[in-house]
This record gives structure tokens, sequence and C-alpha cells, in this order.
């Protein structure tokens, strides 16, 4: 091996990229999977509102039949692969009926949001609502 094909390959710039791939994959992957993490509490906030009017919509037609709307609530949320429950209130003296539904929502990556300053731990409770006026 010649002693100046040496000296070429080690350049005082050698080890730059591997420092700067140690800074900048740490934010990547914070980045990623706060998405993630996003994506899915979207999605799941998604299902519980469609939960919610749902079950609204059971307890508006039904002459008020509360166990069978929350069962409907409860049915759509199981259905999709949470946990929560359901509430039904109403009707109201204005005949609207409330439906409320409610599920825990846990981080992909715990403790992730602590670093931005968020005053919740690992997870979050969801909560969808609808209200309509009884019918008949």
């Amino acid at each position: 091996m010649n002693p100046k094909s040496a000296i070429r390959r080690l350049r005082p710039d050698s080890g730059e990229a591997l420092v700067e791939m140690a800074l900048v994959l740490p934010i990547l992957l914070v980045l990623s999977l706060g998405m993630l993490d996003f994506g899915r509490a979207f999605h799941q906030k998604s299902i519980v509102d469609a939960a919610a009017r749902e079950a609204c919509r059971v307890a508006v037609v039904t002459a008020p039949d509360v166990p069978i709307a929350e069962a409907r609530g409860n049915l759509i949320l199981t259905t999709a692969g949470f946990t929560g429950s359901t509430a039904i209130a109403g009707p109201d003296p204005a005949r609207m009926v409330t439906a409320t539904v409610t599920s825990e929502f846990t981080f992909v990556t715990p403790g992730l949001f602590a670093l931005f300053g968020g005053g919740f731990g690992n997870s979050i409770i969801l909560t969808g609502r609808s209200v309509m006026r009884k019918e008949g």
C-alpha cells in the first residue's frame, strides 16, 4: 500500500457524517413516533365520535331504551378494537338526548410528550358527544 494513499484516506472530515447522523437521528425518530401517535389518536377520536353519534341516533328513534343505545355505542368501540363506556342522558324538557362516549388512548412512545411540556402521562381520555332531538 502506498503511504500517500493511506494519508489521503484519513481526512480530517472522515467522521463528520457519523456525527451529523448522531445529532439528526433522535430528532427524526421523535418526529416519526409523534406522527404515529397523532395518527392513532386521530383515528381513535374519530371512532369515539362515530360511536357517540350512533348511540344517540339509536336513543332518539327508540322509546327511550337506554340499554340498547349504550350497547350500540359500546359495540362500535369494541368492533374497532377499543374499550370505553357510553352514557345516555335525556330526553330533557326540550326533547334533546345526549350520548357521551369515552375511551382511553395510550401513547406508543411513553414520555415523549412530557419532553414538550405535556401535562398528561402515558394516556389521555378521548370523549365524543352527540346531541339530537327525540323523534316521535
